[in-house]
């Protein structure tokens, strides 16, 4: 039904301001919520490097700032992961960026740098980071101010003496008073709405009795300087590993403003088996892993935020590890309706391990900051930037036929067949389970087969055995019903991506261990919402 103008401008106005006013954030067991309503503030950011050798946010070389800030919301995103090193603020914060970019000897960046932004190279590091944080406070993004680093550079691996307390690079003292400082120095700044303690706990030196001893001491100075930040806690292991938690609580007098933070990557630990193995299989296997590592936070007795911090793929196209892994790891996204931060927004850095103007191919941006990298981005991501749960909506809830792929929802059209669209406007439908038909909402049709390459279509015949529908497969994604000849049908994208059919189930068997072939356009969910 096609809303009055009106009606659309009103609710626009409602959501925009309900945004607006949605600070400080709390939590309240496993969502991050507006302190004052309740109602829950889904984090969807995007992050903007700035703790590497330049120590000034990347791309003053491209754009002037405001049309850098203004791309986030443009873009789709509510907040910025804004990193910064220890040591910017703790012994270059008083140095000028002139003087840091002269150690660099890259005149020609310095040039558009000057060209672009000429108030930067007057600035001291704390001045030039605290415009950025200005200039997304008045365009009213929300930030996460990120320890990425001690000793600024490229981050990250197990012996940069960079990654755990008592690293030659990481000392805790000098690590709190950094934290002191960002926590008391930007609390006026009302769109810093976050912390974290630190960027992917690493090395030989790990050990959960020092992260408890030290993740405590860096949590308490964090509230003590600001109560109302979120503070974000990393785990072990490159932030991938929580697993210590579930015998020996972090035990804090502040619960409402903690929240923990993963990473996920197609390269993260053993994964890099998307080439070699059946797709459902090492989907089923990282997410299996994911949920026992971290993901188990959210549920339980005592359950948690889980913010997923870092996750990214290949924007160019070219990555088919990136590519699969990242239809598998959004089914997970939307289906718990995670909080997440994506690797990176910005397109290129001014000096990169010895490359000056190297190019970021993880990117939401182009090389030159203008543009989508990926031109498909919003169509994927369009689901994953919109709210889906609210634990305190009086909603009732209905389900989303969902495409991880393409990032697609489901319509009908006049002849009563499902296509793609957008998840804007998307049908709603309701299911009781497995084996049972997936109807319409206040609808008497439901989704009924009608053979092997054809679309399915809606139908009042909610009897049949092609009405009756089960998610099949190790990962769970493959949603079959039976044929008229007893075949098992799986929904599946048609070959322009805008129908969808019924074809033969893709490598659901559970002996398909030869089965190579990618099954991901016949991965749906049917995600619960109340919104």
């Amino acid at each position: 039904m096609k809303m009055p103008c009106k009606l659309t401008l009103l609710m626009f106005l409602a959501t925009l301001t309900s945004y607006c006013n949605a600070l400080p954030l709390s939590t309240h067991k496993r969502w991050i919520i507006d302190e004052a309503t309740g109602k829950r503030v889904k984090l969807t950011c995007a992050h903007w490097v700035a703790h590497v050798k330049p120590m000034v946010a990347e791309g003053l070389d491209k754009l002037p700032l405001n049309d850098i800030v203004k791309q986030f919301p443009q873009r789709g995103f509510n907040c910025v992961r804004l990193s910064y090193a220890t040591y910017m603020f703790t012994r270059y914060a008083n140095v000028s960026v002139a003087e840091t970019f002269r150690g660099l000897d890259i005149p020609q960046t310095v040039a558009a740098i000057e060209k672009h932004n000429p108030w930067v190279m007057n600035m001291t590091h704390l001045q030039a980071y605290e415009a950025v944080v200005d200039a997304l406070d008045k365009q009213g993004v929300m930030m996460l101010i990120d320890n990425h680093v001690s000793m600024p550079k490229w981050c990250c691996d197990r012996q940069d003496q960079n990654g755990f307390f008592n690293d030659r690079h990481f000392q805790p003292r000098e690590w709190l008073q950094a934290l002191a400082f960002v926590a008391h120095h930007f609390k006026p700044k009302r769109h810093v709405v976050a912390m974290d303690l630190r960027n992917e706990l690493r090395g030989s030196r790990e050990s959960s009795k020092d992260w408890y001893k030290y993740v405590s001491q860096g949590a308490r100075t964090i509230h003590q300087h600001n109560p109302k930040l979120l503070v974000v806690i990393s785990g072990l292991n490159f932030d991938k590993d929580f697993t210590f938690l579930k015998n020996k609580p972090l035990h804090l007098n502040f619960t409402n403003k903690i929240v923990y933070e993963a990473h996920l990557y197609s390269f993260t630990g053993d994964q890099g088996r998307w080439s070699l193995q059946p797709v459902n299989r090492v989907c089923a296997s990282i997410l299996d892993s994911a949920q026992n590592l971290w993901g188990f936070l959210m549920s339980g007795s005592n359950p948690a935020p889980m913010f997923v911090s870092e996750f990214g793929y290949d924007m160019s196209g070219g990555n088919d590890a990136d590519n699969k892994f990242m239809a598998c790891f959004k089914s997970y996204l939307a289906a718990v309706d995670m909080d997440w931060s994506l690797w990176s927004f910005g397109g290129s850095y001014y000096y990169r391990q010895g490359n000056v103007g190297a190019d970021e191919s993880y990117a939401v941006l182009n090389h030159d900051w203008t543009d989508f990298r990926d031109p498909n981005f919003s169509h994927k991501f369009q689901l994953l930037q919109t709210l889906v749960q609210d634990p305190a909506s009086k909603l009732s809830k209905s389900r989303i036929l969902f495409h991880p792929l393409s990032g697609n929802c489901t319509h009908v059209n006049s002849n009563k067949e499902l296509v793609f669209g957008d998840c804007k406007n998307h049908v709603r439908w309701s299911s009781e389970g497995d084996g049972a038909p997936i109807r319409m909402m206040d609808s008497p049709l439901c989704l009924k087969a009608t053979g092997e390459g054809l679309p399915p279509t809606l139908s009042k015949d909610c009897l049949s055995p092609q009405s009756s529908w089960r998610f099949v497969s190790v990962t769970g994604l493959h949603l079959a019903t039976k044929g008229k000849n007893g075949d098992l049908l799986c929904l599946d994208a048609d070959s322009d991506s805008s129908k969808l059919v019924t074809r033969k189930c893709i490598c659901v068997d559970d002996d398909d261990s030869a089965c190579l072939d990618n099954p991901q356009s016949q991965w749906f969910q049917l995600l619960t919402t109340n919104v």
